[in-house]
């Protein structure tokens, strides 16, 4: 079957939800708030989805996704070049890699993991002696001003309008830590969280944990399951995202083609 574009939100969710976890990313994408930045496409296997790809162009550098049996990522890739743009961000299933050689070649990729938190699984862990508060526009600049010591940050301005955007200042560096997210949908009763950083300056200090953990206690209020990527090489951060009950899944590839 020829590959074709996507509209049927329900026919998406339910194929996605084959694995919540590992679709967390386009699950959430399925919501209003990023439905307009989306552009799905679709291989069938007698009348059934059987793969998926998915260009986000929300970002200032779009990302695709592929979702689907290892076999047909060649394929699906070619046919759907036509409508991805030169340059891209991607995230690919470890089995996926193995498939690109004579696809594309990625100008840089690093080996991610993929984890995922239940609510009732869910471990807060207290500390009072960090200020963590809520960000908004009026901190855009201050916020873009600490991404610089994180580059590869996926943070747009317009992600500040959710309100699950937190951070801890002091008087010395101002704005010092923050932690947010990159979908979020009450609808789809998931959230997927990134963009942390913390200032060298204030690095082993529990800034991040107290961040993540406002953050979590703000998101479970209103979905019931939270999902996260972090470098597998990231042993500090693996085992503070493990201290609140996260737990890994799969492992995957992110990477750009410029």
């Amino acid at each position: 079957m020829p590959v074709e574009k996507l509209s049927d939100r329900d026919e998406l969710r339910q194929f996605l939800m084959r694995d919540r976890l590992a679709n967390a990313y386009l699950l959430g994408n399925l919501d209003p708030q990023y439905w307009q930045f989306c552009r799905w496409f679709g291989m069938r296997k007698d009348g059934e989805l059987e793969s998926v790809c998915l260009l986000y162009i929300g970002l200032s550098l779009p990302v695709v996704f592929v979702v689907g049996p290892s076999e047909n990522f060649d394929r699906m890739i070619k046919e759907c070049s036509p409508e991805l743009p030169d340059r891209y961000h991607f995230h690919l299933l470890e089995e996926q890699m193995s498939e690109i050689q004579g696809t594309f070649e990625p100008a840089s990729h690093q080996r991610m993991i993929r984890m995922g938190l239940e609510r009732s699984n869910y471990e807060h862990l207290e500390n009072s002696n960090v200020e963590v508060e809520r960000l908004g526009h009026r901190d855009t600049a201050a916020i873009m001003d600490l991404y610089q010591h994180y580059p590869d940050n996926f943070f747009e301005p317009y992600q500040l309008e959710t309100g699950l955007y937190f951070g801890v200042r002091d008087e010395e560096l101002g704005l010092s830590s923050i932690a947010g997210i990159h979908v979020f949908s009450e609808e789809h009763d998931v959230a997927v969280i990134g963009n942390f950083v913390t200032h060298p300056e204030r690095r082993g200090q529990g800034l991040a944990t107290a961040c993540t953990g406002r953050l979590l206690d703000e998101l479970f209020e209103s979905v019931s399951f939270v999902a996260l990527n972090v470098q597998e090489t990231n042993t500090p951060a693996i085992k503070m995202y493990s201290n609140f009950g996260f737990e890994k899944n799969n492992v995957f590839y992110e990477g750009r083609i410029e």
